[in-house]
């Protein structure tokens, strides 16, 4: 164990351009994301939802309705003539047209009233949600006409102290979708930025193990004390532990201040954690595989962009890529991203695959890797 402490104090001193680039990535990371999700935040809260109608009732009622509209769900409510507003409505400046027929008030209060009749577009997102808040307020209109038992001043008076109802509005809704919606891409974005810096700051460690190859400091391990696995062990503890200090350091924050995250801390943490265990794996087999520094770095710089973005680590690999999509699924950062991507639309999203594909692939790595150790120093 004091061996293995050496190798590890002696990897700190070798490498603290790769620690302050660790604790720089984590900075930069937490910027990116806080940056995203406070400059893109509220773009829905500033548009106001529009709503035509078409009042052929001119009644208390009617104009009740309008108030619900606006007082209780925070809409705006116009009134014009259909052809009018049917323009509106194809112009994208209106959800929905809401016709008010005559006698509205009268059958209300005769407690049958008529249906009001609403046009959208079956493309229109907000549609649901109109219809919903119309059939909510015809079922208040029903229970008011039943307590009032047909008598027009009793309905009118109960009509007119009705409260308010306690109703979640249409922009409060898209408000809220909007931040998990940024949220989570803030955060997918900052991911994908953290691997390929994971990915970059395994280079000192390639390097490091080809440093000693060349000065024969491995060739010397075998008249020493000190075996090869305590060699190795002390190395991939230091990238490891270099690697952890930028994810947790970074998701501490960005779980700190971001509200609603995609995925639970525990499942980032973890899942990055297993591909930083991959990319240190993998570092050590390039530095035995590799001869030449400049090799090395090419290597590892090419890996860590070019595999970055085939892996889905800045914007999804869909399976309609074809070919494409099949060479994604051999890199780690595929199945990271898959997870972090399908999880927040399904919290039932299965992780177990992605998380056994990411610990398997890290020890396939590590066994390769210390067969080709052995045998160079055998």
């Amino acid at each position: 164990m004091r061996k293995i402490l050496l190798i590890f104090q002696n990897s700190i001193l070798r490498n603290k351009l790769a620690i302050a680039l660790a604790i720089s990535a984590a900075a930069l990371m937490s910027f990116i994301f806080y940056g995203k999700t406070n400059a893109d935040a509220g773009v829905y809260t500033e548009d106001t939802v529009s709503v035509g109608i078409v009042d052929s009732d001119n009644s208390a009622l009617s104009e009740n309705l309008g108030k619900y509209f606006t007082d209780s769900l925070g809409m705006e409510a116009i009134y014009e003539n259909y052809d009018i507003l049917s323009t509106r409505l194809i112009d994208r400046q209106i959800s929905a047209i809401i016709e008010v027929p005559r006698g509205f008030e009268s059958s209300a209060i005769s407690g049958t009233p008529e249906k009001l009749e609403i046009t959208t577009l079956d493309d229109y997102a907000n549609s649901a949600f109109i219809e919903a808040y119309i059939n909510s307020y015809m079922r208040g209109v029903s229970v008011i006409s039943q307590a009032a038992d047909n008598n027009a001043e009793t309905f009118s008076k109960m009509l007119s102290s009705q409260k308010a109802p306690n109703t979640v509005t249409l922009a409060e809704a898209n408000s809220q979708t909007d931040k998990r919606v940024k949220t989570a891409d803030a955060y997918d974005l900052s991911v994908g930025f953290m691997l390929m810096v994971i990915s970059g700051i395994t280079v000192f460690i390639s390097n490091q193990i080809l440093v000693d190859r060349q000065l024969g400091t491995l060739d010397r391990m075998k008249c020493s004390s000190l075996k090869s696995s305590e060699y190795v062990i002390g190395i991939s503890l230091f990238g490891v532990l270099c690697c952890t200090a930028a994810n947790l350091l970074f998701n501490l924050f960005a779980y700190s201040i971001g509200g609603e995250m995609p995925v639970p801390l525990w499942i980032a943490l973890g899942a990055n954690e297993l591909f930083m265990l991959f990319s240190v794996g993998l570092a050590m087999l390039f530095a035995l595989l590799v001869n030449d520094q400049r090799s090395l770095m090419t290597i590892g710089v090419g890996y860590a962009t070019i595999g970055s973005m085939l892996g889905g680590a800045w914007f999804p690999i869909e399976l309609e890529l074809g070919f494409v999509s099949n060479i994604a699924k051999i890199f780690p950062q595929y199945w990271l991203m898959d997870l972090l991507r399908k999880y927040p639309d399904d919290p039932n999203f299965n992780v177990l695959p992605n998380v056994c594909i990411l610990a398997l692939s890290s020890v396939l790595v590590y066994l390769v890797s210390a067969v080709i150790f052995t045998r160079k120093n055998a």
